[in-house]
């Protein structure tokens, strides 16, 4: 019951901070933000799969477009390919660019997202919905304001000395995904209830907890409080396409070109598809990563039979994303993605070199490569693109709307 009028309230007001949150994030209060970056911090390293327990991402039915929302423009400003500096060219448009430019819903110079001043919301914001949180290491589960979430998975999946518009990219994507979550488990009818709506892990979006902000001293706060003030000029924002929350998947590093989801959920979702993004490979400490092991232990490792190893090694085909998507090792035929999971490789792009009884494998990017490069966002920000821009170009298609605008979409589900 609680959850049915925390979700009522959400839907008809808009998502808000409650005054306990928008103390949190205006005054970034030190108890709070204390050392956040020990306990997360870094880029995902497969970023948020958003996938169900087969591996297939969920893909909602369409619905009309809901009124007053801002379609995502993309003519965002290129970095320069080829070099150290990030420059932007204003008339660059690269291939598939959504639309043209429109109004910006993202707050800018200090604005909150409802285009009033101030960094953490209105005086007298809407109640949250509450977000169930398992904490693996602890075994229990932490309640939190929304927003309080969103701030928690930043603070895990990004690193605060970001751009700040990347960041803001990434609290909308990461709001995104939890508000399709939580409408998503609204229609489950079975008698099953989970007694949480997320874990902390990569398996949904990292997050940060409460009681590790806590914990920490102040070392970084002036970096720390750019996190808090991406998640408030965002407040409330999230992409839908069609009417819908959208599979808001992100990952940490591009070989060079995102995939389409059907190459690696083997569903096609039309605003996940393949775009290029090459500047990962002049920012991204992850961009190029070898693996080296035995012979023996490469076959082993992907089930192949003694006598079945004989034939060499021979990719059939890449995907769109320029990774492996069909491959010959033997007489065994395998996707690229099932030799990443069984090899535990950073990604299905990879070539590879044997010599003396070993396997050295070069991967290239890092994570599934569906959806939002965090590296690319963070080229794209530093070319002078903002967060709408740069979720226009790796969404395609999508729109930026308040959670209050779903309302109608979602009348029917139960919460």
């Amino acid at each position: 019951m609680r959850r049915r009028t925390a979700w009522r309230r959400i839907l008809q007001g808009g998502v808000g901070t409650s005054g306990w949150m928008a103390a949190f994030l205006l005054g970034m209060a030190a108890a709070m933000f204390l050392k956040l970056m020990s306990a997360g911090g870094g880029v995902s390293e497969t970023g948020a799969s958003h996938t169900k327990s087969d591996g297939i991402p969920e893909v909602m039915a369409a619905e009309a477009s809901e009124p007053g929302s801002s379609e995502l423009a993309g003519r965002p400003r290129m970095p320069e390919s080829g070099s150290g500096n990030l420059k932007h060219e204003d008339e660059a448009q690269t291939d598939g660019a959504v639309g043209q430019a429109g109004d910006s819903r993202l707050a800018k110079n200090g604005e909150s997202a409802n285009g009033e001043g101030g960094a953490a919301g209105q005086d007298e914001a809407p109640d949250e919905p509450l977000v169930r949180v398992y904490l693996a290491e602890e075994g229990r589960v932490e309640t939190v304001p929304l927003e309080t979430y969103v701030l928690g998975v930043v603070a895990g999946e990004m690193p605060a000395d970001f751009e700040l518009e990347a960041l803001k990219a990434q609290a909308i994507a990461a709001r995104t995904y939890i508000i399709r979550k939580l409408f998503t488990a609204a229609q489950d009818t079975g008698d099953v209830k989970r007694e949480y709506d997320v874990t902390d892990g990569e398996a949904d979006q990292v997050y940060v907890p409460l009681k590790k902000i806590r914990e920490m001293r102040l070392e970084r706060e002036e970096e720390l409080a750019r996190i808090g003030r991406a998640v408030a000029e965002t407040q409330g924002l999230v992409l839908t396409y069609e009417g819908e929350p959208i599979q808001a998947a992100y990952f940490s590093t591009s070989g060079g070109y995102t995939e389409n989801a059907e190459d690696y959920w083997s569903v096609e979702v039309p605003y996940l598809r393949s775009v290029p993004s090459p500047w990962d490979a002049q920012l991204s400490p992850r961009f190029e990563q070898k693996v080296e092991m035995e012979l023996d232990e490469f076959y082993d490792r992907l089930g192949i039979r003694k006598r079945d190893r004989k034939g060499g090694i021979e990719v059939l085909s890449r995907t769109a994303g320029r990774s492996v998507k069909e491959i010959r090792i033997g007489k065994k035929v395998l996707t690229g993605r099932e030799v990443r999971e069984a090899l535990d490789l950073p990604s299905a792009n990879f070539s590879w070199r044997i010599e003396d009884g070993r396997i050295t494998l070069v991967c290239y990017g890092y994570g599934h490569g569906v959806g939002m490069s965090q590296w690319g966002a963070q080229a794209l920000a530093k070319a002078g693109n903002d967060a709408e821009q740069i979720l226009a170009y790796y969404y395609r298609g999508t729109r930026l709307v308040r959670s209050a605008s779903l309302a109608a979409s979602f009348e029917s589900f139960k919460t």
